[in-house]
């Protein structure tokens, strides 16, 4: 009973509820050697899920949590013979009045509203963000960005799916953007991410200036690859490992101009881009077509005219059926040559 009160007491204090005497319980109760404070990680947690549904704050707010922990691991006492008491009170009072000071601090803030843009199958939008940087949002995707950027401070956005940057250059606001557990940094400059979470693989290649990639673990930064012009970061999520290799610098945009361009690429890792993009559904009736790899680049074609040269590419062994009214291409044959 008395550890449940000690946490609704705890709970109270860090919304700013607690008399004198509450706090002095409290106090007393934490200041005990022989009650640990990591029962009280989740009580922060509520307060800080209740405090952040009252308000979308930025993507450094959702991290301040962490910081204070990580901060209150380093001034853990790490030895018991000189003065324990003292220091453990020392860190008591460092936990309390970091998380009281760190929720008392967000409720001044402005809230920050995000936006956020979802594409359909076969659509594709051009999206000019607060500080007038570009992004092409292709087919099947979502972006979400803050209503504003603030000056030096860093320009975060989220994305699933594929898009186009062109950010407008500014050194004391890193542009950043997170898809999945992957994290794109940027100053200023134009690049291509492909992350759809289905496909297994996120890439990023680079048209202009320089960018670098990191992995995102456990909230981690690793970096993975600066990225110059004409080269591309290829990511395998399951296998965490990664690959650069060069990229011709027309082909890192060219979905925007309708221009498709597959290097060495699965029929089906093919079918899955077209899918998004001429909003039809492939269905695949011979395993042995998932062999069957292509390099091979379409501009302006129909996707009629696509399956065509595919069928020639295959050596004519694979053979093909497009319904119109369902938007449904069957696909069957011995395989490749």
């Amino acid at each position: 009973m008395k550890k449940d009160y000690i946490k609704i007491l705890f709970e109270q204090y860090l919304e700013g509820k607690t008399n004198q005497d509450e706090e002095k319980i409290l106090l007393d109760y934490l200041a005990d050697p022989a009650n640990g404070d990591s029962e009280f990680h989740t009580v922060m947690e509520k307060a800080w899920k209740k405090q952040n549904s009252k308000a979308d704050y930025s993507f450094e707010a959702r991290q301040g949590l962490n910081q204070i922990w990580n901060k209150i691991e380093e001034r853990k006492p790490k030895s018991k013979l000189l003065y324990p008491l003292l220091k453990y009170a020392a860190a008591v009072l460092v936990v309390i009045s970091a998380a009281f000071g760190w929720y008392a601090y967000k409720k001044t803030q402005v809230p920050i509203a995000f936006l956020s843009k979802t594409t359909q199958k076969g659509e594709k939008v051009k999206l000019i963000l607060p500080d007038s940087s570009v992004v092409y949002l292709g087919a099947g995707s979502k972006l979400t960005w803050p209503s504003h950027f603030a000056k030096g401070k860093l320009r975060n956005i989220q994305l699933e799916g594929e898009a186009f940057f062109e950010v407008k250059h500014d050194t004391s606001s890193p542009f950043i953007v997170h898809s999945g557990q992957m994290q794109t940094r940027v100053l200023g400059t134009s690049f291509n991410i492909y992350a759809y979470p289905k496909d297994g693989t996120f890439s990023v290649a680079v048209r202009t200036g320089k960018v670098k990639v990191s992995e995102n673990s456990e909230g981690k930064l690793k970096q993975l690859s600066l990225l110059t012009p004409g080269m591309k970061l290829l990511y395998h999520l399951k296998a965490h490992d990664y690959i650069v290799r060069n990229e011709r610098i027309t082909e890192v945009n060219a979905w925007i101009k309708n221009s498709f361009a597959f290097k060495d690429v699965a029929l089906p890792s093919m079918f899955k881009s077209l899918e998004r993009y001429y909003n039809v559904h492939f269905e695949l009736k011979t395993n042995k077509l998932s062999q069957c790899r292509f390099n091979a680049t379409f501009t302006n074609k129909s996707i009629g005219n696509i399956m065509e040269e595919i069928r020639v590419m295959s050596g004519k062994k694979m053979k093909y059926k497009i319904d119109t009214a369902n938007k449904t291409i069957t696909v069957w044959g011995e395989g490749c040559q």
